[in-house]
């Protein structure tokens, strides 16, 4: 009974990286510069998908969902079984941040996020990462498709951070990428993102 047990354990396993190592579809062709102007104008968004965090001395998986209208948005993460673990929104000027029935609120969402959890998470900069958008400073890496594989940010924040895209679909005639890597050796820290569904509004 052992041994079927770690066999199939170690088939998930292997589901489970051969789905994450998928490389993107091959009819892609996209222009950088035209595909990224499309990135920037889309401001209001949902996203729908699987996250998994790996800290220094912690980790966890969760459902998230996400919805961004312009620079405000509201975040949730929730168990399987669908109970909260936080739920955060926010905007330029201030956020707060819901978890175990208490309520946090600070003008920096970064510094919200790790004064409560100790994550150190450059939150100003995901609505970009995400979707796959580069800044004019990031230094960036495109695939032969004209899509953004690798992208290391220049920011005050964002020092250490390089994201990784795989697994890109078209939504609405945008190629939006559904299997986003956020690696951070510097901290120790590592978040996987697979995005089950994509809305434009």
């Amino acid at each position: 009974m052992r041994l079927t047990i770690h066999f199939a354990l170690l088939i998930l396993i292997t589901i489970l990286l051969s789905a994450c190592a998928a490389p993107p579809p091959t009819n892609i062709q996209v222009n950088s510069q035209e595909h990224q102007a499309k990135l920037s104008q889309i401001q209001h968004w949902k996203l729908k998908g699987r996250m998994a965090f790996k800290g220094s001395d912690e980790k966890f998986s969760a459902n998230v969902n996400w919805q961004q209208i312009d620079d405000s948005y509201h975040l949730s993460l929730n168990t399987m079984l669908g109970i909260n673990i936080l739920t955060m929104q926010g905007d330029k000027e201030s956020a707060e941040l819901n978890t175990d029935d208490e309520q946090y609120q600070d003008t920096d969402a970064s510094h919200l996020i790790w004064r409560i959890t100790g994550w150190q998470i450059p939150v100003s900069q995901f609505p970009f990462w995400i979707k796959g958008q580069a800044q004019p400073s990031d230094k960036v890496i495109y695939a032969q498709s004209g899509v953004i594989e690798q992208l290391i940010p220049v920011c005050d924040s964002c020092a250490g951070w390089l994201i990784s895209y795989q697994d890109y679909h078209q939504v609405d005639n945008v190629w939006l990428p559904h299997n986003i890597k956020l690696n951070n050796s510097a901290l120790g820290n590592q978040i996987l993102i697979r995005v089950n569904q994509w809305t434009k509004q």
